[in-house]
């Protein structure tokens, strides 16, 4: 049985990519917005969850991404969130990571084998 990890962005190019480099090792899930993201968890309890700050209705500002963050974390506060975004701003880092996410990665990024 593999761990069930959801993936949140709104860039379809970027979950395929994410989905294709992660599926061998976990049961992908994918969501592009708050409201997918929020059923997918609620259905599913991913182990973990990728999640890019920039969500419609406002892509180019971290809000969006920033209260999913919220509304997933007042699902499970244990829930292990790591923030992937292209909005790389030490504010936004440190918003999230101080609202609970457990990581913040910056995209692009690579993938290690």
């Amino acid at each position: 049985m593999k761990w069930k990890l959801l993936i949140v962005d709104d860039d379809e190019e970027i979950r395929s990519q994410m989905k294709w480099a992660l599926v061998s090792d976990y049961d992908v899930l994918l969501a592009e917005d708050r409201p997918g993201a929020g059923a997918a968890f609620r259905e599913h309890r991913p182990w973990v969850v990728i999640l890019d700050l920039g969500l419609p209705p406002s892509p180019g500002a971290p809000d969006e991404g920033l209260a999913t963050l919220s509304e997933l974390l007042a699902q499970d506060p244990l829930a292990k969130i790591v923030i992937a975004s292209g909005q790389s701003e030490k504010d936004n880092a440190l918003r999230a990571i101080g609202q609970g996410a457990y990581d913040f990665l910056c995209n692009p990024f690579r993938w290690r084998s």
